[in-house]
């Protein structure tokens, strides 16, 4: 089957189109938490040579929670975890924990927060200690190798390294937490508002404000790494047009990594030279890395790692905002306009840049409002008070966790 602009149109729109109508408010988590030695703060490995490495660690703990290791061939295992998370590695030896949508978002912080803190307690028993930071603050990257060798990332390897090094660093030794949306019943205005809102997220929960040992000048290097490891898939892809039409533009417009035959051109430009499949298409997508994903749900990527005793606040925070509506009204009023240019400014400054500050400011307010709006059976208390706690210590003193960094 010959491609075309109009199938592809087709596609791009399914992926807006979700689980749809009322009642469709859950929410799910990736967290990636990076394994350092505890007194060295070197790297681990996933799988150790002369000392233990992560996989070793987490078996143990498998074995005793009833964990089920699933094969990834030659590279190391996933685990499935009772009640349908899972715990896998990233390129560089990060930790990923991901959770299934729940539509009881104080449920998913309780199971995250238990599991990830079973992790940490295994881990420091080792002498390793578990990170919850957006960057490796203490290594450089030709001291963490590439660990996983599937095509995939060998390829996505190969290609980043060809303009730069924030690829790498991406790959590698980055770590965030990933939150996951219903589309619901009105996609594009729930697109809108997360894409306006990805700025905000990044300066509120920005915690990666060292590499190699030393300030960088960015309280997010995360943000920083992510959106300079290439220019063509990375960012908030709005431009003022009908949003199917706008993602199109910038998927096809993004380089072909997994173009096996030439170099990186971009997608477009293999239509027009030769004859990709729509599996072609579907992986390409998968290498798309904007502020928000579609994928029949919205995944929210703009968040630095945040430490498992904080994640009321993210998750009551964007709960709130996105699935009240009188409180997605109303912050769509305050989020007047959507742009990169506000993007690396939350990312350099945080809460730091006055502009920021006072919107995010708004922003919280507005989502304890929401969040006790929804109720206590789907925010419980507890959760909205360690919310509200963070934002005390934090935002409305115009700091994020990376200010405890200096």
């Amino acid at each position: 089957m010959t491609l075309t602009v109009d199938s592809l149109r087709a596609s791009v729109e399914s992926l807006f189109l979700g689980k749809r109508g009322k009642g469709s408010n859950r929410i799910g988590a990736e967290l990636e938490l990076i394994p350092f030695d505890q007194d060295t703060h070197a790297p681990i490995s996933i799988v150790g040579a002369d000392t233990e490495g992560s996989l070793e660690v987490i078996r143990r703990v498998a074995e005793r929670a009833g964990w089920r290791e699933v094969s990834a061939g030659e590279d190391p295992p996933s685990f499935t975890v009772p009640g349908g998370s899972a715990l896998s590695f990233e390129p560089g030896g990060q930790l990923e924990l991901s959770t299934p949508p729940s539509s009881n978002p104080s449920a998913l912080i309780r199971d995250l927060r238990c599991t990830a803190q079973l992790l940490s307690g295994a881990f420091a028993n080792a002498g390793i200690e578990l990170e919850a930071v957006g960057v490796d603050p203490y290594n450089d990257i030709a001291d963490v190798p590439l660990q996983l060798h599937r095509p995939r990332y060998e390829r996505m390897s190969r290609f980043f390294d060809s303009i730069g090094d924030s690829g790498a660093k991406m790959m590698r030794q980055t770590a965030s937490l990933q939150l996951n949306i219903d589309a619901g019943d009105k996609p594009f205005e729930r697109w809108s508002l997360l894409n306006a809102l990805a700025p905000y997220v990044t300066a509120i929960f920005a915690n990666s404000p060292m590499y190699r040992g030393e300030p960088t000048g960015h309280q997010s290097l995360r943000s920083h790494i992510w959106r300079t490891l290439d220019v063509t898939r990375t960012g908030i892809p709005i431009n003022g047009r009908n949003y199917t039409d706008a993602y199109l533009d910038f998927a096809l417009d993004a380089q072909a990594i997994m173009r096996p035959d030439a170099p990186y051109d971009s997608f477009a430009e293999w239509m027009r030279q030769g004859n990709p499949s729509i599996e072609d298409w579907q992986l390409h997508l998968s290498t798309l890395f904007p502020e928000v994903r579609p994928r029949e749900y919205f995944e929210l990527r703009s968040l630095d790692a945040v430490h498992p005793d904080n994640l009321a606040a993210p998750i009551v925070f964007i709960s709130a905002l996105v699935y009240d509506d009188a409180t997605s009204h109303h912050a769509a009023e305050i989020l007047s306009s959507v742009n990169n240019v506000t993007l690396a400014d939350a990312g350099r400054y945080a809460l730091h840049n006055e502009d920021i500050r006072t919107v995010a400011s708004e922003l919280v307010d507005l989502s304890l409002t929401g969040a006790e709006k929804l109720g206590n059976l789907y925010i419980g208390k507890p959760d909205l008070e360690k919310a509200a706690l963070f934002f005390d210590r934090y935002t409305r003193r115009g700091l994020s966790p990376a200010d405890d960094w200096s």
